[in-house]
């Protein structure tokens, strides 16, 4: 369990927590509702996930989406609680199927002894933390970002890169995997947010700045006839244009809240979206901007929610919220958030401490231009 906690490190994380309640006569148009339909998915207490982080999702061809989870539980859950002894596994993919009504859990190994579903070859003690991902033709492309281990406790974990992955489907079979060298050129934390935009794909990530405020910056390629990313033929957003000089990147515009290790890009009818859950120990304020572009500038900042898990217990935090645009229904957005605990004997002695939940925003909350919070 020393990296249970891993996105603090990386991101001076997020946190503070749970459902938060309208406002008295506010109108239906605006109020979040928790989605009761993904919180049963990904609370099942036998026969697959129980607990885990991430919480990624990638459309797949048949209606069917993957969530990409970090660190992860299996094992049966009794009475509310997980053995102490149980294993814990850096990354698992869950498999919701189209209609909704059950999933099915990726990993290695056995149920009694797993191991993460994807682990570096020949490079013993490092491991894989989920990034994102998108589908065409038949492969589901996806990064992660390679850690290892360098010290002792909670916090002695390194980042060593991003590598981009080829997995086949409809039967996740690996077929290439190879380093996002750009990572250890410019330090952006790339492939934590990806948007498919025909033409181009577009490639999100963040890194500080020199007042540490987190910001994101974009880069750009296309598929090759091989179906693989161009690696040779990536471009960086400058702040202006494109250029193929990976050290000319400048951050998008416009967020004015810090962004967190996790975050999404989508587009909805005539507008793009970038969602984020503000960085800081105590906050959990998870915003949304829209533009015109891509990459900005963004605008219409609109705070959409704010957990309160940690109302009632101040170790409960929450971090890295994430859309899935694919479940957009009746004009409700699907919105997930990471719940943990600052003390790891709580992720055992409750496990909802360690769940992510579901909540429904309406897409009117998000494009309303009319107030700025």
């Amino acid at each position: 369990m020393k990296a249970i906690n891993k996105y603090f490190l990386l991101v001076i994380l997020v946190s503070a927590v749970g459902c938060h309640s309208p406002k008295p006569n506010a109108p239906e148009s605006s109020v979040v509702t928790k989605d009761s339909t993904f919180n049963k998915l990904f609370h099942q207490d036998s026969g697959g996930l129980t607990g885990a982080d991430g919480t990624i999702s990638v459309p797949m061809p048949d209606g069917s989406s993957v969530f990409m989870m970090g660190d992860s539980f299996l094992g049966k859950v009794v009475d509310n609680k997980r053995d102490t002894t149980t294993k814990m596994i850096h990354n698992t993919f869950v498999i919701v199927n189209p209609t909704q009504t059950g999933t099915r859990t990726l990993y290695q190994g056995t149920y009694q002894d797993p191991e993460a579903f994807v682990i570096p070859k020949n490079d013993p003690g490092k491991f894989y933390w989920p990034a994102n991902g998108f589908v065409r033709d038949s492969v589901f492309h996806f990064f992660a970002s390679r850690f290892y281990m360098s010290g002792k406790g909670m916090w002695g974990f390194k980042f060593v890169n991003t590598d981009y992955f080829r997995y086949s489907w409809p039967d996740f079979k690996p077929l290439s995997v190879e380093s996002f060298k750009f990572t250890s050129i410019n330090h952006v934390h790339w492939g934590h947010a990806i948007l498919d935009a025909g033409k181009y794909i577009y490639i999100y990530g963040c890194k500080p700045d020199s007042n540490k405020v987190s910001k994101a910056f974009a880069c750009r390629t296309h598929l090759d006839n091989s179906k693989s990313l161009d690696l040779n033929d990536v471009e960086f957003f400058d702040g202006h244009g494109w250029s193929k000089n990976p050290m000319s990147i400048e951050p998008m515009q416009g967020t004015t809240s810090q962004v967190s290790e996790q975050f999404s890009v989508f587009h909805y009818k005539d507008k793009y979206i970038l969602l984020s859950q503000d960085r800081g120990l105590g906050n959990g304020k998870i915003f949304t901007y829209t533009s015109d572009t891509p990459v900005g500038p963004w605008g219409n900042r609109q705070l959409i929610y704010k957990t309160t898990e940690s109302d009632s217990d101040k170790d409960i935090i929450t971090y890295n919220a994430m859309a899935h645009p694919q479940y957009i229904r009746d004009g409700k957005l699907l919105v997930s958030y990471n719940v943990n605990s600052l003390k790891l004997s709580k992720v055992f002695e409750n496990v909802n401490n360690y769940r992510a939940r579901f909540i429904r925003v309406p897409m009117d909350k998000i494009l309303d231009n009319t107030t700025k919070k």
